[in-house]
């Protein structure tokens, strides 16, 4: 089988698998290190505040006080840096290419109007890289690349004679075009295009959740390792799926610091793929009702299946299916597959009936059942055969051009059919590429 070009239509690289937990692991050690030197800091304050107090019996007043002013200042800056680093480098960079604009403005003695609207520039430029929701990429080069640039322009303006004002033209296109490779704005209007062509109707949900940096619970080392591994071994089984489908790997969904493991776009539509590392042995035991209905339930080392282990994936298959206005039980359209690692398993894969339960009326009656979720639990080595062994759905009908075009190289109306869906399914990629962003690194 052929593997999906990677950087087409909507495609990761399977390298990018498994970010969330490596970012959570990072997150772990950098709280460690922003509470460590939140506490040297503390003490520096404390012992500065006490030098200062002891200096005013020393030193005029206006000297201890100088001192002391700049020992704050020094503090916050490091505090800034300790506990806001990025937006800190930000303003580091800001600050660095202002102090060029006043030099260059004092040899050329430009006055005092035009530095300072450099100056803004270069605040506005930083402040919208460092700021933008769409974070990708890393806003470091962008950054650095449009205020280089601004103080050139500024710079060359000055040392050849021009009008002062010529600077604004190149920094406001280096400043868009900043903030657009950090936004990543191609994807977008491709994005876009491809939601016209195909009518798909979709929403964002602006503004994005923020990434947390954790969410109070400390997981081991260990576990986020072996996550994160398996997440990436899972990345490279999809790449043995043919040119027709289309994979995303950690993606962040809407309101929500949740994230996606895989989202698998392609002839049966999108796929919810999330990657459990379990040790144990599951088992399926099929069973038949009397008016005929079939299913099966699952047990793990020899105990009832907890339904745990699904409710964040179908909670994030619930987050794509509002993004694409399925909304409820009812209209659920994102199938939910649990990759399973480590474990074994008495069967390829397998559907699990989940009851969904909601609140109780009191404390002593019980939860009654809303409704009902179908998973399918797959063994990792068999994920690419459960994927292409699903029916493919008739998403749209050709259009105009497409029938044309298949007049013209006496193509079979099988064959016009197929490129029509293939079309689609590359347009809902792109669409999934730009509602489902990836997590930052």
């Amino acid at each position: 089988m052929s593997t999906p070009d990677a950087f087409s239509v909507g495609g990761d690289s399977p390298a990018i698998a498994g970010q969330s937990l490596r970012n959570r692991s990072r997150a772990q050690h950098r709280a460690l290190r922003t509470l460590t030197g939140q506490l040297v800091i503390t003490g520096c304050a404390i012992a500065a505040t006490a030098t200062t107090i002891a200096l005013l019996f020393v030193l005029p007043v206006k000297d201890a006080l100088a001192v002391g002013t700049y020992s704050a200042a020094a503090l916050a800056a490091a505090y800034g840096l300790i506990t806001f680093p990025r937006r800190a480098i930000g303003i580091g960079f800001a600050l660095v290419a202002a102090l060029l604009v006043f030099a260059i403005a004092g040899a050329y003695r430009l006055g005092t109007a035009t530095p300072w609207g450099a100056v803004l520039a270069c605040a506005v430029t930083s402040v919208s890289v460092f700021s933008t929701r769409r974070t990708t990429r890393t806003p470091y080069l962008p950054a650095v690349a449009a205020l280089a640039v601004i103080v050139a322009a500024f710079w060359a303006t000055a040392a050849l004679g021009l009008p002062r004002w010529l600077w604004v033209a190149p920094a406001l296109i280096a400043g868009l075009a900043a903030v657009g490779w950090r936004a990543d704005w191609p994807i977008t209007w491709r994005a876009r295009r491809a939601a016209w062509r195909s009518k798909i109707r979709y929403r964002t949900g602006a503004p994005l959740a923020d990434r947390p940096e954790g969410d109070g619970r400390w997981m081991a080392e260990e576990s986020l390792e072996v996550g994160a591994d398996a997440e990436h071994i899972t990345a490279q089984a999809l790449t043995g799926l043919d040119d027709r489908w289309h994979v995303l790997h950690s993606r962040a969904l809407h309101y929500t610091a949740a994230d996606a493991d895989h989202i698998v776009v392609g002839p049966p539509g999108v796929v919810l793929v999330d990657t459990k590392y379990r040790s144990g042995h599951f088992e399926s035991h099929p069973w038949v009702a009397e008016d005929g209905t079939a299913g099966s339930d699952w047990s793990y080392n020899g105990h009832v299946l907890d339904a745990s282990l699904a409710q964040s994936a179908i909670f994030e298959a619930d987050r794509i299916a509002w993004a694409f206005h399925a909304d409820g039980l009812d209209h659920q359209t994102v199938p939910v597959v649990l990759a399973i690692h480590g474990g074994r398993m008495n069967v390829p894969w397998g559907k699990w009936t989940i009851e969904l339960l909601g609140e109780p009326a009191d404390q002593e009656s019980e939860a009654p059942v809303v409704g009902t979720r179908v998973v399918t639990l797959v063994d990792a080595t068999h994920l690419v055969d459960y994927l292409t062994s699903l029916p493919a759905r008739r998403f749209t009908t050709p259009t105009k051009r497409e029938l044309a075009v298949g007049q013209e190289q006496t193509l079979s109306p099988e064959l016009v059919e197929e490129r029509a869906q293939r079309r689609y399914v590359r347009d809902l990629a792109a669409v999934c590429e730009h509602v489902f962003v990836p997590v930052s690194r």
